[in-house]
């Protein structure tokens, strides 16, 4: 790949993703008997369950993971989703095509939300576009490296399975569970020749479709009498910062990005299935395909089960509190009791399950700083700035804030809507408790997503859009009936002062967090690749020959040539590759090569036969980033050699007056700081 891919270019292929993502889900639940914004909500998460499932049994079965095998068993899906709601009568079922007992929106409140969802969903298409700089540009953040080598792996090893089918990554030394489903759909994608210009595009579909028509059928579930909460979503959705922009740059989690933006959505199914205005058969078919779409959330992302968990339990419990009440006035006391109490029970034993299970307890006890204070903690969620503070503050969204906040005082008059306060003050707790002080015991209750504010951060957003959109509806009837203007009006002033008021819906920090990892100089948290790099690096499958194995730094930017170039590397993401003792030994001392043997065994036994260097220094107003844990690798510099005198520069010889070991050193070809060798040293 050694041209810049622009946006243009890769339109259909956004396009097609968009739709691959939406339709199988949408299909499955439209033969179910959902309808409308339901299904189309719901959708992204039941085909998310659906890749994650068919891409297990496939690689059991000894079947290559691709489009047409994907596409296959989606079929498949709907045909069976489409015999079960015809025996169960909820296909055609007239009730399926509301929304929790409400009519569907009326062609003229549909055009509105059109509108609106091209506001606030282009609007953060575009930011993202705009901070990313062209579709083909590297992000240079931790997790980036690891989830763009595994997505080409995907694709060439045709296994996206998450039991085992990243093992490439960790170079076949361990084959551990690993979120691989947003690395399924996104590899399969037509329309992109590199896997960089697809992850991307994943950024854009991710935030502008599937989050976006999640929180619109969860408004659409929530306030089901009025639409305006319903039309005004996307725009209100657009003035936060912290997802998608946060999740898919500064932290670079896509499969994470996908559990959480695939949520509302689902919560959305979980309100329409359990509410007591349908049919019972009506009720079993929504719930098999709600079991797609919590499949699709925990599959995405393990940490999406505790996230449903956070905010979904309030209203679950009372739904099921309802109908268990509704049963007990009916007669059926006996039936009740046992449902009650056997559901307790098993929310309790699931419960004790996950916590002494050995992966969930090594989530939570990750180690990782805060602030001692809660203070910023809260100036950030009042702002939605981002819970790090590297970010100047170029935009607030006060305007929405003060929306929640009204929606907090409605919601508790309005009896129904009063589970959002409790999942709103629930996120928010666990988000300050992740963001301040280290030593609070009960810190422990946010590792269930890696004690890590920002991401906890994420899901503060589905109550605190629902309570904003609920607020702004109300507001707006209310300013209807004072000015005796139409409700319409009223809407479409309060949408230009939510722009105007949010400076162009945040768009000033959407690119600055989005450019951060991207395009700004330096890269926040430490620059990986420079320009001129990235060129040499899209150059390397034309400059090195058939068969070349790179060693290099991590951290300098040699994972790159895997994705980009197709030029295999030693360590083809940033962590140390367990129970890999050569790669132990040239990450601690290969630039001893030529006084110890063991270093010159781990090279022959590993294939080495070029080597990345980079001169690029933490002190360097580039910024490098920096590993500790690599020192045999950190700064090579093959044509100074040891004594060079060049700054940071790793000597590679026994000595100046030694000529030998500069014939092991053949340039190939060098970008900025960085450069490709040919290494014959241990020949």
């Amino acid at each position: 790949m050694s041209d810049p891919v622009g946006w243009v270019a890769v339109a259909p292929g956004i396009v097609a993703m968009a739709v691959l993502w939406v339709l199988p889900g949408y299909a499955v639940l439209r033969v179910l008997g959902a309808r409308g914004l339901l299904a189309l909500g719901a959708g992204p998460a039941v085909t998310t369950g659906l890749a994650g499932v068919l891409a297990v049994g496939y690689e059991v079965a000894g079947l290559p993971w691709g489009l047409a095998t994907f596409g296959v068993g989606a079929l498949l899906a709907v045909v069976v989703a489409a015999l079960i709601g015809r025996a169960l009568g909820s296909t055609h079922d007239p009730t399926g095509i509301t929304v929790a007992g409400e009519g569907p929106l009326r062609p003229a409140e549909r055009g509105w939300l059109a509108l609106t969802w091209a506001l606030g969903g282009g609007t953060l298409a575009a930011a993202m576009m705009t901070g990313m700089g062209r579709a083909s540009q590297p992000p240079q953040a931790w997790d980036a490296v690891f989830h763009l080598n595994a997505l080409w792996f995907v694709r060439e090893t045709g296994n996206a399975s998450s039991l085992g089918g990243l093992s490439p990554m960790y170079a076949e030394q361990a084959a551990p569970f690993y979120p691989a489903v947003w690395h399924s759909l996104v590899a399969i994608t037509p329309g992109f020749r590199g896997v960089t210009e697809a992850a991307n595009a994943s950024s854009l579909v991710l935030g502008s479709v599937i989050w976006v028509a999640g929180l619109v059928a969860l408004a659409r579930v929530v306030w089901p009498a009025r639409a305006l909460p319903t039309i005004l979503t996307p725009v209100l959705a657009a003035t936060f910062v912290t997802f998608p922009a946060v999740a898919v740059s500064m932290l670079a989690v896509w499969p994470f990005a996908l559990s959480t933006a695939c949520v509302p959505g689902t919560i959305a199914l979980l309100i329409a299935t359990f509410r007591g205005v349908l049919r019972w058969r009506m009720h079993l078919s929504l719930a098999l395909g709600l079991a797609w779409a919590v499949a699709g959330v925990v599959l995405a992302h393990a940490s999406g089960l505790f996230s449903l968990a956070l905010l979904a339990l309030p209203v679950l419990t009372v739904l099921l509190v309802r109908q268990l009440r509704r049963q007990f006035r009916l007669g059926r006391r006996a039936s009740a009791i046992v449902v009650g109490v056997a559901g307790a029970a098993a929310v309790l034993g699931l419960a004790a399950f996950l916590l002494t299970f050995p992966p969930v307890l090594a989530i939570m006890d990750y180690q990782r700083g805060g602030q001692d204070s809660y203070l910023p903690g809260m100036g950030s969620l009042a702002l939605d700035h981002p819970l790090v503070y590297v970010y100047k503050i170029t935009s607030v969204n006060l305007v929405v804030t003060l929306l929640v906040w009204l929606g907090i005082a409605l919601a508790v008059r309005w009896r129904h809507a009063r589970w959002l306060v409790v999942s709103l003050v629930v996120a928010v707790v666990l988000t300050l408790l992740a963001a301040g002080p280290p030593d609070q015991p009960l810190r422990v209750l946010a590792g269930f997503w890696y004690t890590q504010a920002s991401r906890i951060n994420q899901l503060v957003l589905v109550p605190a859009v629902m309570l904003a959109g609920g607020a702004a509806g109300w507001l707006c009837g209310r300013l209807s009936r004072q000015l005796r203007v139409r409700v319409e009006w009223v809407a479409a002033g309060l949408v230009v002062a939510l722009v105007v008021l949010t400076s162009g819906l945040r768009w000033t920090s959407q690119v600055q967090v989005m450019a951060s990892t991207y395009t700004t100089s330096p890269i926040a948290w430490g620059t990986i690749l420079e320009p001129e790099e990235i060129a040499m690096v899209d150059r390397a499958g034309s400059t090195l020959p058939e068969g070349a194995v790179v060693l290099g730094e991590p951290v300098a930017g040699s994972p790159y040539l895997l994705h980009r170039a197709g030029v295999d590397v030693v360590f083809p993401q940033l962590s140390p590759i367990p129970d890999s003792p050569e790669r132990a030994v040239l990450m601690d001392r290969f630039d001893d090569w030529d006084s110890d043997p063991s270093v010159c065994e781990a090279v022959r036994a590993l294939g080495v036969t070029h080597v990345y260097a980079d001169a690029l220094t933490f002190e360097d107003p580039a910024n490098a980033k920096w590993e500790e844990s690599t020192p045999g690798l950190r700064n090579l510099d093959p044509d100074g050699g040891k004594g060079s005198g060049a700054p940071g520069s790793v000597g590679i010889g026994a000595g100046d007056e030694d000529e030998g070991w500069r014939e092991a050193w053949t340039l190939v070809d060098e970008g900025g700081h960085a450069s490709l060798w040919e290494f014959s040293g241990c020949s």
